[in-house]
């Protein structure tokens, strides 16, 4: 759960701060850029979210049956 939880968070606050920080944010001498695209990482090498939904749905038994 956290490992969603702080996937999510990370991409949200990146993506507010490079709205904050227009074009400059891009420049990839910026921490601002480093943050975004390390964020990224962390949200897809950890898993995608729908992965780790369905993994914690299953954990938790409310997984949906399928026909």
């Amino acid at each position: 759960m956290a490992k969603l939880k702080a996937g999510r968070v990370i991409r949200t606050v990146a993506d507010g701060c490079l709205q904050f920080w227009g074009g400059m944010g891009f420049v990839h001498e910026s921490l601002i850029a480093r943050i975004y695209s390390d964020g990224r990482l962390t949200s897809i090498g950890g898993g995608a979210d729908e992965v780790m939904l369905q993994i914690l749905s299953k954990y938790m038994g409310i997984m949906p049956k399928t026909a």
